[in-house]
């Protein structure tokens, strides 16, 4: 499938996608505010620099977007794959990085006694399963 965009218009629709305080991300930041857990945003002193740190806890965040972590689980890297167009093999690489720096970020939080929890950006659409997903991973005690 060609592009509907000139390659100009393309990089400045790109250029407007954010990596900060995205929706997905304020849903948890008020789930989190609702659960009464006190939290600190984007510490780039920790490996991978999670979206949120609840240092009571020693437990970091991620808010993954579903197509740009390819998520599978809930079948939106694989609705969206079939539209990468002439780039398709780029953004496979892109999304494969993107997986493995994550990998990365994780096994260098739990080395140094962090906890990483990532939460799903289509785990945030709705109110009461956040919550829950929320107070489960926060109150659980990882095994020793």
């Amino acid at each position: 499938m060609t592009d509907v965009f000139t390659r100009e218009k393309r990089s400045e629709i790109m250029s407007k996608i954010r990596s900060k305080g995205t929706g997905p991300e304020l849903r948890v930041a008020l789930a989190l505010r609702r659960a009464g857990v006190h939290f600190r945003r984007h510490d780039a002193r920790l490996p991978g620099t999670p979206d949120f740190v609840v240092t009571a806890l020693n437990v970091a965040i991620f808010v993954n977007g579903c197509f740009w972590h390819s998520h599978g689980a809930c079948g939106a890297s694989a609705r969206f794959s079939k539209g990468l167009g002439r780039r398709a093999k780029y953004w496979r690489e892109k999304i494969a990085a993107n997986r493995r720096r994550d990998r990365r970020a994780r096994r260098a939080l739990n080395k140094t006694g962090w906890r990483a929890m990532t939460i799903w950006e289509c785990r945030t659409r709705w109110r009461e399963q956040l919550d829950r997903e929320l107070r489960r991973a926060l109150l659980s005690r990882p095994a020793r």
